[in-house]
């Protein structure tokens, strides 16, 4: 399936099941972990992806994406489609500070997703997102954004696209 044919999907799907997607595991079970499967991410596999990777305090954890060398490297927060994700941006920045070599944070409640980095102070999540989806009116623009997040594209270019990105969200 195309990106933007899955972007599409998941939008119908959020929408007929609403209630089925309030809480954060089935958003991020059966919406966001759908689109990171087309990306070429295996969400079954270890070296890929580990769930509960992250924990601060008690009942806080989160997610990440793997590179080749098994180090972490995007943080990924999912939370219900009703919950504000602008309430979570502490919350994810202080997971993003546990790991030296993160370097992209998503957060999302697969309506809205917040891309973040630390393009401001090396190791810390910038309070701004570099880059905002907002899925019910997604563009072409975001499509190709979220295409470089195809996996080996991702590991293979991320210095490239870091030092991009970097230069965008300086300006």
């Amino acid at each position: 399936m195309k990106t933007n044919d899955l972007i599409i999907h998941i939008n119908d799907k959020r929408d007929s099941y609403q209630l089925h997607f309030e809480g954060k595991s089935n958003v991020k079970y059966q919406l966001f972990w759908q689109l990171l499967d087309e990306l070429g991410w295996d969400m079954k596999n270890p070296y890929h992806c580990i769930f509960g990777f992250l924990e601060i305090g008690e009942q806080a954890e989160s997610d990440v994406l793997f590179d080749q060398k098994g180090e972490p490297i995007i943080l990924f927060e999912i939370k219900g489609i009703k919950e504000n994700i602008d309430n979570h941006i502490e919350q994810t920045k202080r997971f993003f500070s546990v790991e030296n070599s993160i370097k992209v944070a998503i957060l999302s409640n697969m309506v809205d997703m917040y891309f973040f980095s630390d393009f401001e102070t090396p190791g810390v999540m910038d309070e701004t997102p570099f880059y905002k989806i907002y899925l019910p009116s997604f563009t072409q623009q975001d499509v190709d954004f979220l295409e470089q997040f195809q996996r080996d594209y991702f590991l293979d270019h991320f210095r490239d696209l870091y030092a991009k990105w970097k230069e965008q969200y300086l300006l």
